[in-house]
């Protein structure tokens, strides 16, 4: 289940954070001390975030393939 989620201007993710995937200039990342997840905008605006690996996957990919945007 995805976390609601106030988009939030970030850092882009220069520490704590794995850059599992980058896309079209959109990034799924993943904390390395909490080990949450979260998606990225291509101006480095937090669009989702959870726990769930799979559901963010899914997220990530519907995000990135233009439906979203």
């Amino acid at each position: 289940m995805l976390f609601p989620n106030l988009p939030t201007k970030t850092l882009g993710g220069s520490f704590f954070w794995d850059t599992l995937d980058f896309r079209r200039g959109w990034k799924l990342q993943k904390n390395i001390i909490t080990e949450h997840y979260r998606i990225l905008d291509p101006e480095n605006v937090r669009q989702a975030w959870s726990d769930d690996d799979a559901e963010m996957w899914k997220a990530f990919q519907k995000f990135t393939s233009g439906g979203r945007e």
